[in-house]
């Protein structure tokens, strides 16, 4: 299981304890332009969180009270919290149900003395929110930083069977709690601390009647505790509240219904920078909830006999050198059909209202046939049907578009010439879900009560080098592109001309993205492009921080990550989606049999009105990572005092 411990750095911070049943109470902070609550890990690892302090074991009357006592109502939150104890004989009792306001009797008990440590399933920061003052601030973690907390927790027998869990690193067990501090997380007035935790050992001795021989039997279990979809829902619908019954024809009365394509231009350039007319979703499975899947470098290859299996990126003898990992049967050779499968398994509930496709669509070199068929014109192509439209079908996934940008290999990977135009072109085609209108575009989508700016870029130029630099990594290899090779109705004119075309598209790219995010009034602005941040970091960090962007979402890693506020994060505290795993190419690591690992997979983004939920599903079907991202503020601006911060 996981713990996280969640504190405030602010001088008087206000931290609500949600004891007792993880399941009923959430945690989050309640300002937009502040994060505080998210994963820092990237492997996967839930937030649920540890406390301790002398007067933890009050129950929700005690809340009650003191908030009379103080002038204050109790929050309906804190009249409904439950808590677990250390006295074993009223575990089931008061950590099964909690102790109401209505029963002294319960009230006195878990007041006792003896109650000293609980574990927790969750904390809700208060300080920059509405829930008022601090009953809780003097919890393991705390306003200190790093936090005074225990390396066990007494806890409730439901938990664990011999009453106590011990706390580790999340990545070296054996490792102090201590050690966890280089994983504390510090957004303006919060932090959190994340930590592993197993159950204490349970030993029971037994005698036998002649008393000559004593038999010891050891039994460890372990337990994990994530965020329920209660906990979530109760937080979004609490802390970011939307106007009950606000409809789209009420919220963005001009907004289309679904997204709306203009007209072909005749080169694959014209419509470059194309802004969408804005549309508006209000249909979710989830009030004030709304769902989209992310997907990337999915395109397989298809053989003689039609069957479909990712291109081998593993082997030694490739030109794209690996490790020489293992070919595990059973995934590796069918990775893109068992994604396909989760992604419609969790569409039929879920109902995703599109996807973002971030690239590498077709291996290895992307469609078959060259570039130059005027854009306007869409010719047939088996890649498109079989490995799209008849890979990616099914309630849930029926008639959702798919808004992408092109990656490396839809040039056609160390070659410019592939049919890289038709893949724009096909958004026009007779499947009517695909939607690449332009090498870069954007739209805008509205919910009630929110909104969201999507920028699609071209971030190819990062391999598109000179000619004759890496010939295996360069779409503009005089080595693999023939002489003659060029594009006729937009594109590079010949090889030479390659490296300075990708370079021209650019330098174009970033000054519609800088004008765009400037003048971005929307509550969320996303970057959806092929290669992630760390190609290019200096130039992202800056735009990042002046503009605030939220996420930036992005494949060509052939397998999912999370990254966020690590240290290593050059543009923390914006996060970034990876999302490789699609399939259509062999992972960067073996995947597991059993379904326990991060290499194929797709992404599933709950969006709300101030908080994105981020969960990774791999292959099999598993919830592999649950965080939480919450909107970054703009930087200062030239012309305002150092200090401020411009907010959205």
């Amino acid at each position: 299981g996981y713990l996280a411990t969640m504190g405030s750095s602010c001088g008087k911070g206000k931290v609500k304890t949600c004891c007792k049943k993880a399941a009923e109470h959430p945690a989050k902070k309640a300002k937009p332009a502040q994060k505080e609550f998210e994963s820092p890990l990237g492997k996967g690892m839930p937030a649920v969180e540890a406390s301790k302090a002398d007067h933890v074991g009050r129950s929700a009357a005690q809340h009650a009270k003191a908030k009379k006592d103080s002038g204050k109502e109790p929050s309906a939150l804190e009249t409904s919290m439950g808590t677990l104890g250390n006295d074993s004989s009223k575990a089931t009792d008061h950590s099964a149900v909690g102790c109401g306001p209505e029963d002294p009797e319960c009230e006195q008990d878990l007041s006792s003395e003896t109650i000293e440590k609980v574990l927790t399933s969750y904390w809700d920061i208060g300080d920059c929110g509405q829930w008022g003052s601090d009953l809780n601030s003097a919890r393991c973690g705390g306003h200190k930083d790093p936090p005074e907390c225990p390396e066990s927790f007494r806890v409730a027998p439901n938990v664990c069977a011999s009453g106590t869990a011990l706390l580790m690193n999340v990545e070296y067990a054996n490792t102090s709690w201590y050690m966890v501090k280089s994983l504390v997380q510090k957004r303006n007035c919060s932090f959190m601390y994340y930590a592993q935790y197993s159950c204490h050992t349970t030993t029971t001795t037994t005698t036998t009647t002649t008393s000559t021989t004593t038999t010891t039997i050891t039994t460890t279990s372990t337990t994990t505790t994530w965020e329920t979809d209660a906990m979530f829902k109760h937080r979004v619908k609490h802390r970011y509240p939307i106007e009950e019954g606000l409809t789209c024809s009420k919220f963005c009365p001009h907004c289309k219904t679904t997204f709306e394509k203009p007209n072909p231009g005749w080169h694959v350039e014209d419509l470059s920078g194309v802004q969408l007319p804005d549309v508006c979703f209000q249909e979710s499975a989830e009030p004030n909830m709304h769902h989209v899947f992310v997907i990337g470098d999915w395109g397989g290859i298809i053989d003689k006999d039609g069957k479909v299996s990712p291109a081998d990126h593993r082997k030694k003898d490739s030109k794209f050198t690996m490790s020489g990992r293992l070919f595990i049967i059973g995934i590796d050779d069918q990775a893109q059909q068992l994604v396909a499968q989760q992604m419609q398994s969790r569409a039929s509930w879920t109902h995703p209202d599109y996807v973002l496709n971030v690239g590498d669509n077709f291996y290895w070199a992307g469609l078959d046939g060259v570039c130059g068929v005027p854009a306007n014109q869409v010719t047939y192509s088996k890649q498109f049907e079989v490995l799209f439209e008849d890979m990616y079908k099914g309630p849930g996934l029926d008639g959702k578009h798919w808004l992408g940008v092109l990656g490396n290999h839809d040039y056609g990977g160390y070659k410019f010439d592939a049919a890289w135009d038709q893949i724009v072109s096909y958004s026009w085609g007779q499947g009517g879900r695909w939607l690449t209108p332009a090498l870069y575009w954007r739209v805008k989508v509205y919910y009630p009560g929110f909104s969201v700016d999507y920028f699609f870029v071209d971030t190819n130029v990062w391999d598109a080098l000179p000619g004759q630099v890496d010939p295996e990594h360069n779409i503009c290899s005089f080595e693999h592109n023939k002489k003659d090779a060029h594009c006729a109705n937009g594109g590079p004119a010949n090889v030479g001309d390659c490296h300075d075309w990708f370079q021209r598209l650019w330098e174009d790219q970033v000054k519609w993205l800088e004008s765009g995010l400037d003048g971005s009034v929307a509550d969320w602005q996303i970057v959806v492009t092929h290669f992630p941040p760390w190609w290019g970091s200096e130039f992202w960090a800056g735009l990042c921080y002046r503009y605030g962007v939220d996420m930036i979402v992005a494949g060509h890693q052939h397998n999912q990550m999370f990254v966020h506020e690590e240290e290593t994060n050059l543009l923390k505290p914006t996060a970034v989606v990876v999302s490789g795993g699609g399939g259509g190419i062999t992972s960067e690591a073996c995947p597991d049999p059993q379904g326990h690992d991060f290499q194929y997979g797709f992404f599933d983004l709950t969006f709300t009105k101030g908080e994105i939920r981020v969960q990774i599903i791999n292959h099999a079907g598993r919830e592999m990572m649950t965080t939480y991202v919450t909107q970054r503020p703009r930087g200062p601006t030239h012309d305002e005092d150092e200090g401020k911060d411009l907010k959205k």
